[in-house]
């Protein structure tokens, strides 16, 4: 090949890309490092404002319950409430009377004196009644709610007890029980969860949503019901999760402060929307559009330039490439500049001239190759046929069988007459099968009544397709030499033709009894690599001649047919216009 050894005048390359370094790296430096510095001054600022307020929030509701729990503590010790647990039965009405009314007071005081608390109940099973803050002061005694509630628990870990989706605060007496008695009474207090949504949007503000979770038992308060993800998002998140985290919530961004309480047992989030957090990058944002126009220009400067100087060039070699592509070795590209593309266009034709070339040689030693492989393989039938003819008539000879030589002699004449008549590779599928029924009449002289051989109707349609030579024949062969061989009695070899969509199945069926599961096995690794068989049985010479003819999607499929022997199917794809004169048929 020649090669053309011209120096370019110029280096376009080098230029271009000089010239977009130049223009827009100053540029986008500079956007990068405003948009960064100034997302990260904000972030801080915002995440160290929400920390402090989340504190602060958490504080408070620290405070308004310990409050509570302290009160609670207190009237554990109350007169009224040991009267009414332990001497109720010795107490006059006037008496019960007086301690009932007297605990109901302090335990409206404990629900008057924090928002948060919506009932405060004092169970005493001695009295059979419950003594509640609300406006009835005597309710009948809930043993279910009292065994539930009479759980001992560690309040100093996690105050709450949650009962039928209700939060508890309860302090049994004694504290712990004794053994398995029950408490003596127990005070509860029932947390209002609208009390604390209410608080917790109070806390929020701009679109924020504030969630309260319980660490160990779960339970959850979101302020805002129009926001239900929020609440979901927030509980699948891992604890110990890195302030300022942001989370997904129905669609849209928000950056998620937590704040726990080890004293409460639970957990603060608030939830707030990065399109607000974030509102005073707008003056950053500007400044990127400012920059991205002037990078629209720049670029759209820049691309003019580049479709004179490369891309005008570039889509007259993509096209002969196209060309190229699509079989047209006889072009050649004009241009006019000495630059790298005259370099590189003067070397494409070199390059398209040469490969015509090797492409015709190539092309013409590959079908030679193919021809005569396949000429090989359908010459490797003949001679196998006609030893074993000649055993027969033979065979007749000595036994002076006049009659028989004389049929068998016309059989074998008019199957070796089709054999030899002329060159063609091809012929009519009606005359394959005409010269395969010849062939079976020629073995039943061989084994009699032993086998008989069945064929399936030829469907009209199908009479004229073209097929190779000598296609049909060594699959019955096959059948009678490897799988009926030994059977003395009702053999049977069944030749049938089915259509598929694009593809004609010609099945060659035997009911012998030699193949068993290993013979069957090998005859699947012959046909996976039929090139690698030193042997060329009939099976593998059809295998091969079809693949070669076809490609891989034809050949033969193997396998154990209805009748116990094998069952081989010839896949042959049906191609329209691939047919036969009539007259050949009958010629």
């Amino acid at each position: 090949m020649k090669i053309i050894t011209q120096a370019p005048r110029s280096s376009i390359f080098m230029k271009i890309v000089l010239t977009f370094l130049a223009l827009l790296i100053p540029l986008y430096t500079l956007n990068l490092y405003m948009n960064e510095s100034g997302q990260e001054t904000v972030r801080k600022e915002i995440v160290s404002s929400m920390n402090a307020k989340v504190e602060l929030y958490v504080n408070l509701i620290e405070s308004d319950f310990e409050r509570v729990i302290k009160l609670i503590e207190a009237y554990v010790n109350d007169v009224d409430l040991m009267k009414l647990s332990t001497a109720v039965d010795v107490m006059s009405d006037i008496e019960r009377t007086d301690a009932i009314l007297a605990l109901k007071s302090k335990l409206n005081l404990v629900k008057t004196s924090n928002s948060f608390v919506q009932n405060v109940i004092a169970f005493i099973p001695r009295l059979d009644r419950s003594v509640t803050s609300n406006d009835n002061a005597i309710v009948a005694f809930d043993e279910e709610a009292f065994l539930a509630l009479s759980v001992a628990t560690n309040r100093y870990e996690s105050p709450y007890l949650l009962w039928k989706d209700r939060l508890f605060i309860s302090v049994p007496y004694p504290d712990p029980p004794s053994g398995n008695k029950a408490p003596v009474f127990l005070l509860a207090v029932e947390v209002s969860k609208p009390a604390l949504r209410e608080a917790l949007r109070q806390f929020t503000n701009n679109g924020e949503t504030a969630v309260l979770t319980g660490n160990r038992l779960p339970w959850s308060i979101v302020d805002d019901k129009s926001l239900p993800e929020a609440e979901a998002a927030v509980l699948q998140r891992q604890s110990g999760s890195a302030p300022g985290q942001t989370l997904n919530v129905g669609g849209e961004k928000y950056l998620v402060i937590d704040k726990s309480s080890a004293k409460l047992d639970t957990t603060l989030s608030i939830l707030m929307p990065e399109s607000a957090a974030f509102g005073s990058l707008e003056r950053y944002r500007w400044w990127m559009l400012l920059l991205t126009l002037m990078s629209v220009v720049i670029v759209i400067f820049f691309a003019l330039s580049l479709y004179r100087i490369i891309q005008r060039p570039l889509r007259t070699l993509i096209r002969s490439f196209n060309k190229v592509e699509q079989g047209n070795l006889n072009i050649v590209v004009q241009y006019p500049l000495k630059d790298e593309f005259g370099v590189l266009f003067n070397r494409f034709n070199t390059m398209v001239r040469e490969l015509n070339v090797l492409v015709h040689e190539v092309y013409e030693h590959k079908y030679r190759v193919r021809l005569a492989e396949l000429r090989h393989l359908q010459s490797q039938i003949n001679p196998h046929f006609l030893y074993n003819s000649f055993f027969i008539l033979h065979r007749m000879a000595k036994l002076r069988d006049h009659d028989n030589i004389v049929r068998f002699t016309k059989y074998l004449g008019d199957y070796f007459q089709f054999i030899t008549r002329d060159g063609k590779d091809e012929i009519s599928l009606q005359l394959e099968v005409k010269y395969a029924r010849t062939y079976t009449e020629i073995q039943s002289f061989r084994f009699g009544s032993r086998i008989r051989s069945e064929f399936a109707e030829l469907p009209a349609e199908l009479e004229r397709y073209l097929v190779p030579r000598l296609i049909l024949q060594p699959l019955i062969e096959n059948a009678y030499n490897y799988g009926l061989e030994n059977k003395m009695t009702d053999g049977w070899i069944a030749v049938a033709f089915r259509q598929e969509p694009d593809m004609l199945i010609v099945s060659v069926e035997d009911n012998g009894e030699e193949l068993d599961e290993r013979k069957l096995q090998e005859l699947h690794q012959m046909m996976l690599d039929p090139e690698r068989q030193t042997e060329s049985t009939g099976l593998i010479n059809v295998h091969r001649r079809v693949q070669i003819k076809y490609g891989p999607e034809s050949g033969l499929i193997l396998s154990r047919g209805e009748g116990g022997g094998l069952l081989a199917e010839l896949k042959l794809p049906l191609k329209k216009g691939e047919e036969d004169d009539a007259s050949t048929v009958n010629r």
